[in-house]
């Protein structure tokens, strides 16, 4: 089955998992970084036994994007760091973490 998007209809950004470069089989949910959190209770995509054996729980950013529609630069989230998410941030980037997103319908 093709799935084609027509203009303006809603796109999910459905966010992963995060993880060391150097060791892809050590990964953590997305939101074990400080990122923005999406507000109350976001959608989870769940797949199969071999999905969640390989760590993926996709989580609905609820950012709002829409397909084909041109959008102003503007704020998606505020987060205010403290010096412990600045630490986790920081030690993300020396350890060459890198995070998985995907896009569409699922």
């Amino acid at each position: 089955m093709v799935l084609k998007y027509q203009s303006d209809d809603p796109v999910t950004l459905w966010v992963n998992k995060v993880g060391p470069y150097n060791n892809p089989q050590e990964t953590y949910n997305y939101y074990s970084l400080p990122f923005c959190h999406p507000t109350g209770n976001p959608a989870h995509k769940w797949g199969g036994l071999g999905e969640v054996l390989g760590g993926n729980e996709l989580i609905d950013s609820q950012i709002d994007i829409k397909f084909q529609k041109n959008v102003d630069k503007s704020v998606i989230c505020q987060l205010e760091l403290d010096e412990a998410k600045v630490k986790q941030f920081k030690d993300a980037i020396e350890n060459n973490y890198w995070f998985e997103f995907f896009m569409g319908m699922f």
